[in-house]
């Protein structure tokens, strides 16, 4: 059937809706430029609330797979893209990505003209939209942002109970906003024992499960929407060896006395290029955020460790004397480049001593 992405502005991309009409998608639309790794776009609790469109004219071809997976179902509101393939090139157990997104009721918007809704996204920045079958019409579809609300976007996405994943290296304690499967994998992989809290636990939650380290995970929405979790990042920073990542960095720059700041149309994508100050090296990286770090205030305490080379924007701090990391881009990739997986390294280290103690 026919549909479309409307804005709030009025500003209308047609295309071939495919799903029911009870599953309008809404939310801030924003554009991701891999050209491959779309289950794990889609299935990153940090696109909660979001339409993704994707850059790349040719999705589907390969279907979706369970070990594709960054958790348990799709988290998006809905995907628009150029040119969806019906039939996946695949292993066997290779599923459609129409179907797969219908299993969960996700609206999918094929046929559109990505090329020009890019462009009104970088021209206009990140907006919201309404995503609706063309038997619905504009005014009834934009009455449905009415009460789009991403505040509590954490807590929606954070896992409602405490689990472990055995593991014979340190205790490593995940404070999860949002986590991806591939921040847990990549922590497994170099044999931590990890135990995964809730957004809202609180410091005294997080000294009974008596850590080597604390990694704070990505997560969907405004970091400066939820100051009720930073007592235990501020908690965490005081007495352990500590990695943020996505989310998790931008908490720390909040519970440091830092500032976070929107960016106009964020940064989506597997191709994103950093430096890292302290490696003198380049690093073609992941990124899904849409909010950055003011460090200015920290330059007393931390040094940036990583520069994002389009916008010169802080891709992450390095405490000057104590164990702290973090990293606004995804060094555990999922989907995107390995070129940084060596920060995971690094923090385990830290953890273990075989860093002198100091991230």
């Amino acid at each position: 059937m026919q549909g479309y992405l409307i804005f709030a502005d009025g500003t209308r991309f047609d295309g071939t809706y495919v799903g029911s009409e009870d599953w309008a998608g809404r939310g801030e639309v924003v554009f991701n430029t891999a050209m491959t790794g779309y289950q794990e776009i889609l299935t990153d609790p940090s696109y909660f609330g979001q339409i993704v469109v994707l850059t790349y004219p040719l999705i589907g071809n390969y279907g979706t797979f369970a070990e594709a997976a960054e958790s348990l179902y799709p988290w998006v509101e809905g995907l628009v893209v150029h040119r969806l393939e019906s039939q996946p090139s695949h292993h066997p157990e290779a599923h459609p990505l129409a179907e797969y997104l219908s299993a969960y009721q996700k609206p999918l918007l094929t046929d559109v003209d990505t090329r020009a809704l890019t462009r009104y996204l970088r021209e206009h920045g990140t907006e919201r939209a309404v995503m609706v079958p063309a038997s619905i019409g504009p005014d009834e579809a934009l009455a449905r942002l009415a009460d789009y609300d991403l505040r509590d976007a954490v807590f929606k996405v954070t896992t409602p109970a405490p689990y472990e994943i055995g593991g014979p290296g340190p205790r490593i304690t995940v404070m999860d906003y949002g986590v991806k499967n591939s921040i847990l994998t990549e922590l497994t992989k170099r044999g931590a024992a990890i135990t995964v809290l809730p957004a809202g636990a609180s410091p005294e939650d997080l000294a009974k499960t008596r850590p080597d380290g604390v990694v704070l995970s990505n997560g969907p929405g405004d970091p400066a929407t939820i100051p009720e979790v930073l007592p235990t990042v501020r908690y965490a920073l005081e007495h352990y060896p500590t990695f943020g990542i996505c989310l998790g960095h931008q908490l720390i720059g909040l519970a440091e006395g830092a500032r976070t700041y929107p960016l106009k149309f964020g940064h989506h994508g597997a191709n994103h290029p950093l430096f890292d100050h302290r490696a003198g090296r380049v690093l073609i990286t992941s990124q899904n955020h849409g909010y950055a770090v003011d460090a200015a205030t920290l330059k007393d305490r931390y040094e940036v460790r990583l520069t994002h080379l389009h916008d010169q924007t802080v891709e992450g701090i390095r405490h000057r004397e104590r164990p702290i990391l973090s990293v606004q881009h995804h060094p555990e990739a999922g989907p995107g480049p390995s070129d940084s997986l060596y920060l995971f390294d690094e923090f385990l280290k830290t953890v273990t001593g075989e860093e002198g103690g100091h991230a």
